[in-house]
């Protein structure tokens, strides 16, 4: 019980250190491009980013809880094959998913621009950091949660700051350079951008490392029995957190 909860401390730890800090730093993200773009220029920048944020959580499917549940479940089976399945099966459909985001981001783009920033030319940044942003995060959610079964706290909480940092840095050289709002969409998206290809990729590397490098060619007939339960928890777990970003 005492190395559990060492564990959980150590994890919170990491956890709410990152929290701090990369709430810090975007906190002098935004000063810095407020002063450089103006109200009305960094309220445009404000609609671009939200309206990729909730096109993505509504459309895109969550799976970072499926993962730690089911993955976690087979890990202490000692049924890794298993494991192995459940987590493909997670990417797959959170891939799909999240490519479906991206279609209905590409189509709501006009719509967004026209109604939102009251701003036909705006499109193209709608459609570019939108569209830059699902596509990086394709497989985020299950990647994180594989990591979270590794007790890779320490990694995530590493990727994120490092994120924070460089998208600061990106933002600060915008400020130093008299740029404008192409500058600082860039300067997120690319921040925001590479910090997802971060954590995916230490994920897939997680999942080479516990299974080897052919996971990803188990076939999902293991799992024929269990695909309604496995839907159940994943449609229910959507379903909830859309309600929620829908209350918010």
């Amino acid at each position: 019980m005492n190395t559990l909860l060492r564990r959980i401390l150590k994890n919170s730890g990491y956890l709410f250190s990152a929290t701090g800090i990369t709430a810090g730093l975007s906190m002098v993200q935004g000063i810095l491009a407020a002063r450089l773009l103006g109200v009305t220029a960094f309220g445009l920048l404000g609609v671009i980013t939200m309206f990729a944020t909730v096109v993505n959580k509504l459309a895109s499917f969550r799976m970072n809880e499926l993962v730690v549940k089911y993955v976690a479940q087979r890990t202490e089976e000692d049924n890794p094959r298993g494991a192995a399945t459940v987590f493909k099966a997670a990417l797959l459909v959170e891939g799909g998913t999240s490519l479906l985001a991206f279609a209905v981001l590409v189509m709501l783009a006009p719509l967004g621009a026209r109604y939102f920033a009251h701003d036909p030319a705006t499109v193209f940044w709608f459609r570019l950091y939108g569209g830059a942003i699902i596509l990086a995060n394709l497989v985020y959610e299950s990647a994180t949660g594989l990591l979270q079964i590794a007790d890779r706290f320490r990694r995530i909480a590493g990727i994120q700051i490092a994120q924070s940092l460089l998208t600061l840095g990106l933002i600060a050289l915008a400020y130093l350079q008299h740029g404008g709002l192409p500058q600082v969409v860039m300067a997120y998206m690319t921040g925001k951008a590479l910090g997802s290809l971060g954590l995916t990729a230490a994920g897939l590397w997680e999942a080479r490392t516990r299974w080897g490098g052919a996971w990803f060619r188990l076939p999902l007939g293991g799992l024929r029995s269990q695909w309604r339960e496995l839907a159940h928890f994943a449609v229910s777990t959507n379903l909830s957190g859309t309600l929620s970003l829908i209350n918010k």
